[in-house]
């Protein structure tokens, strides 16, 4: 298993712990830089042992690329749990220090003297957010949407000078984009895995797929969906699920959600058919159309998914009502499974059903291709205030209006 999914122990991948030494020894030598000048002893020996840890975390990590965002700290695309809320990547990441890009496996001593003036500089009270990338021999520092931006122009600029990037919409993460998200999917796949043969979610896995995805999902505003395009039959239940979770987070940005409610909502998302886990696998493949026995097995999966989830405990508490009520229609009139009291879903229920609509007729299925975005929409419309929330309904019109837009001024 790559990527995002756990990797064993023993089978050769590089650790976190060589880049979590060098942080932390980084931020001892910005400290000594602001309390002591000159030649002081404990100015030269913490800018020495941050040097040396550098050069070993570059050995072990070749073209590092660290990525400061909400409280995280990425290290090429994955997130190190071990740092969240690192009090001095929130601090670089105010000032507009988000990805720090180290572009050889080695760094000169002289450059990491000019890495560390332009750190110390940016974390000043009185310095403003950087608004441009910096570019030294073998380092690229700044704001992430100007980094990417520079590459997806292939523009860099030229060593050892400041250089200004472009100041439009970029990707975050643009390498997911670029490669279809094949880690995110490869490790939902495993997420799967587990959980069919273990009965339980690994959610700190979980996660994982969600920062990636939020990145992923801020980086496509200007796309339509599907972000993900469907290889084989064999990966509609991932892609689909990888969709709805960036369609879901997106909407839940554009009512407002604050950060760390906008992931809540991409996790219950990510895992609303989790449940298809218990199912059995020819029904999920088969190419043509489910006979109405194999549908009312197929109709088990939300009961599926809220006992998976709900064994997991409380903090789960909204996905397992997601994967409960994803297919119960917003007014409470119908779909499944049924209630003996008619009662309308939880309000990110209906967000994510949404959603789930939009996508699973968007994309294709194994058993058909899928619909024009027209046709799709049309369907939406018919099902205002009935099947979908038809407040909800018109904010992701907007939505799509709104990244239509986008994307015919990009062309």
């Amino acid at each position: 298993m790559t990527g995002l999914a756990p990797t064993p122990t023993g089978s050769g991948a590089p650790t976190f712990r060589p880049v979590i030494e060098f942080l932390l020894s980084l931020a001892q030598a910005l400290s000594a830089r602001t309390l002591y000048g000159g030649d002081h002893p404990s100015l030269t020996g913490s800018r020495a042992r941050a040097y040396e840890k550098l050069q070993t975390a570059l050995t072990a990590w070749p073209s590092l690329r660290l990525t400061l965002l909400d409280n995280d700290l990425v290290v090429g695309r994955q997130v190190v749990f071990e740092m969240r809320q690192w009090e001095l990547g929130e601090r670089l990441s105010r000032a507009g220090v988000q990805r720090i890009e180290f572009t050889n496996d080695t760094l000169d001593d002289a450059v990491f003297g000019e890495l560390l003036g332009v750190l110390h500089r940016a974390l000043m009270p009185s310095a403003p957010p950087l608004q441009q990338a910096v570019v030294l021999d073998g380092v690229r520092l700044g704001p992430v949407a100007l980094l990417n931006a520079e590459e997806q122009d292939g523009s860099r600029s030229s060593p050892g000078a400041p250089g200004t990037a472009p100041t439009d919409e970029s990707p975050l993460l643009e390498s997911l984009i670029a490669e279809g998200l094949a880690e995110e999917l490869d490790a939902m796949q495993w997420i799967s895995d587990e959980a069919g043969l273990t009965g339980r979610v690994p959610m700190g896995e979980v996660e994982a797929v969600i920062r990636s995805l939020s990145m992923a999902m801020q980086a496509e505003q200007a796309t339509l969906l599907p972000l993900v395009s469907l290889k084989s039959v064999d990966q509609y239940t991932t892609v689909h699920a990888c969709n709805v979770s960036m369609l879901s987070m997106g909407l839940a940005e554009a009512l407002g959600f604050s950060s760390r409610d906008v992931r809540s909502v991409g996790t219950a998302a990510l895992l609303h058919d989790i449940g298809k886990v218990r199912l059995p696998v020819e029904l999920l493949t088969k190419p043509v159309a489910l006979t109405d026995d194999e549908r009312v097995i197929v109709r088990r999966h939300p009961v599926e998914g809220a006992r998976l989830l709900g064994e997991r405990g409380a903090g789960n508490a909204l996905s397992a009502i997601v994967a409960y009520e994803h297919h119960v229609w917003a007014n409470g009139q119908g779909g499944y499974p049924s209630y003996k009291f008619a009662r309308v879903p939880h309000y990110v229920s209906r967000l994510v059903q949404v959603c789930d609509v939009y996508d699973a007729l968007s994309t294709e299925r194994p058993y058909r291709q899928g619909w024009p975005r027209a046709r799709t929409l049309q369907h939406m419309r018919l099902q205002a205030g009935r099947e979908l929330d038809y407040d909800l309904l018109l904010t992701f019109f907007d939505m799509l209006d709104r990244a239509e837009k986008r994307q015919a001024r990009a062309s």
